[in-house]
């Protein structure tokens, strides 16, 4: 901003001058444009209000009879730029109003005011200003624009025309925001380029920021069928590429892995994780043939066995032990690109955790003694951190097997020493592995395994409870009645009870009271004694409740909501 600074004070200087008799040092319309254009690239913060502040006043000069300062397109647009890049609460809706109020004068007087005559790098500027804005319902507002642009040129505006940014920024800010529907707008906008430019408009030629915007809209998206129509928009990219060549359109390892994680976060168990190994061998034969922009790497490894972690197959746990091993054997072949790393062992010791399969918790032990031995001789890719242990005591909880509880507590422990030795953050023990650890108490299946588990998850609450910086939550006072409603027998009724009351006190006082940790105390008392802790029968949801109680539940759910822009109205108004 200094820059800018400078040439406004030159920009005073000027005028003073001038003031005092010297006409040859009269600023005019380009002096104050380099000045405001000066703001708009400084970015600084208040940047964008002395840009409109001197248009203002180049708007008062000219209104007092200085025809010599009057703004013009050029001049919004810098203003507008400087707007966009400031990045600042309400940026898009002034960039917005600013290029409403360009259109509205222009249309009020088109001789007088044909400076003003809106172009294609105006619009472009404002929408994308919306696009980087992450304000509620600004996709929608850049996509308003790009229906009025359209509607602008069919009336008589030939330097109006969408073109590809247009369309990207506006596909961008879909991408960006995240609502229900989104994704699927912004794969619409790229068909209607895509046909538009098949059908000769050579301005609305898809690059690649436009397709990776579509991809990563829909990657993220977890709409049904997201993969494979990100997928879908990947083979459109190869294609293109092998058809007409250039550089316009390169897809990239980035594209690849992006749709990967789709495949492997779209809940379509088998299917899905055998797709995300046909792209792997794709990308493969891709990188052998020729194509150097696109090998597969570690990221992409990692998450085909993702893929098939989240399989929900019998299978899956042993297909990504293979596939780790396979990038093993390739990364001691000298092919540094895929050398596995702790997210790589996390990701298969997740799956044996959910597979609960015999020997499944013992194998993902196995596999944290590796890591640590790895680790140990130097390699620091292999870092064990908290979620792999907390991934290896949920394996024991869901391995159902004799002595899991204690296998878990014994984890958590040696965590905790580990922690207290060290002081590393990365293995510091957090709710969840406290939580997984009371988990394995509660589900102990072993009459022999009870008592001691009992004690156990009791323990480690006790131990969760008194941390200065975690604190339980409310899946933990879910689980710990249930460990009340498992393991102590319903002939010790008076233990139970005194047992549930301490826990739903405690919950009540954290503000953690939900309607699952509601249905568990349930479980665990008589509806007469339910009463006396609630206050209210055994049908009360969580909300009827008192506030306090589910505090700290309310605030998790808290969103923010901003709205902003009225493009559509104004661009109404201005065409009556």
């Amino acid at each position: 901003k200094e820059s800018a600074t400078k040439a406004h004070r030159i920009l005073d200087n000027m005028n003073q001058m001038y003031r005092e008799g010297n006409s040859s040092v009269k600023p005019d319309t380009i002096t104050y444009n380099v000045v405001i254009n000066a703001y708009a690239k400084s970015g600084g913060k208040g940047a964008a209000q002395e840009a409109e502040h001197l248009l203002q006043r180049m708007h008062m000069m000219y209104d007092q009879g200085d025809l010599s300062v009057k703004p013009n397109v050029v001049t919004y647009g810098a203003v507008i730029d400087a707007f966009a890049k400031s990045m600042e609460r309400n940026a898009a809706a002034r960039a917005d109003a600013l290029l409403a109020n360009m259109v509205a004068l222009h249309q009020s007087d088109q001789v007088r005011h044909s400076d003003l005559r809106p172009n294609t790098y105006v619009f472009n500027t404002v929408i994308n200003a919306w696009a980087k804005s992450k304000e509620r319902g600004a996709a929608a507002k850049a996509e308003e624009m790009l229906v009025a642009m359209d509607r602008l040129h069919a009336s008589g505006f030939p330097g109006l025309k969408p073109d590809a940014f247009t369309y990207t920024a506006v596909i961008d800010a879909y991408a960006k925001s995240g609502f229900r529907g989104a994704a699927s707008r912004a794969d619409l906008l790229l068909d209607q380029m895509e046909a538009k430019y098949a059908a000769g408009d050579q301005d609305l030629k898809p690059n690649t920021f436009t397709y990776n915007a579509v991809i990563n809209a829909l990657a993220k998206s977890g709409e049904p069928g997201a993969a494979a129509r990100a997928e879908r928009v990947l083979h459109n990219m190869v294609n293109r590429l092998r058809n007409h060549g250039g550089n316009d359109v390169k897809p990239t390892t980035i594209n690849f892995n992006t749709v990967l994680d789709a495949w492997a976060k779209s809940g379509e168990g088998e299917a899905a994780a055998e797709r995300a190994e046909a792209i792997l061998e794709w990308m493969d034969r891709l990188n052998k043939s020729g194509n150097t922009d696109v090998k597969p790497d570690t990221i992409t490894f990692n998450a085909v066995i993702d893929a098939w972690a989240r399989s929900g197959c019998k299978r899956g746990p042993q297909r990504a032990e293979q596939i780790l091993n396979h990038m093993d054997e390739l990364y001691q072949g000298g092919n540094i690109d895929v050398k596995p790393d702790t997210y790589t062992y996390n990701t298969l010791i997740n799956a044996l955790a959910k597979s609960g399969d015999g020997g499944s918790a013992a194998r993902a032990e196995e596999i944290l003694s590796i890591m640590e031995q790895r680790y140990s001789a130097g390699d620091k890719s292999f870092k064990p951190n908290t979620r792999s242990h907390t991934s290896v005591i949920d394996a024991w909880a869901k391995s159902g097997e004799q002595g899991a509880a204690m296998r878990a507590e014994a984890i958590l422990t040696n965590l905790r020493n580990l922690y207290e030795n060290t002081k590393d953050p990365d293995i510091k023990p957090n709710v969840y592995t406290a939580n997984a650890v009371m988990n394995a108490c509660a589900f102990t299946k072993h009459d022999v395994d009870r008592e001691e588990a009992l004690e156990m998850a009791f323990r480690v609450f006790e131990w969760l409870d008194s941390q200065p910086d975690i604190k339980p939550d409310a899946y933990t006072f879910t689980i710990m009645l249930s460990v009340c409603a498992n393991l102590i027998p319903k002939e010790d009724a008076p233990v139970r009870f005194e047992s549930a009351k301490m826990l739903f006190e405690k919950c009540c006082e954290s503000g953690h009271v939900n309607d699952h940790v509601l249905w568990k105390l349930k479980l665990t008392v008589n509806e007469f004694e339910y009463h006396q802790l609630v206050g209210a029968g055994v049908e009360t949801k969580a909300q009827d409740l008192p506030q306090p109680w589910s505090r700290s539940v309310a605030n998790n759910r808290k969103q923010g909501d901003n709205r902003n822009n009225n493009w559509a109205a104004r661009n109404r108004r201005n065409r009556q």
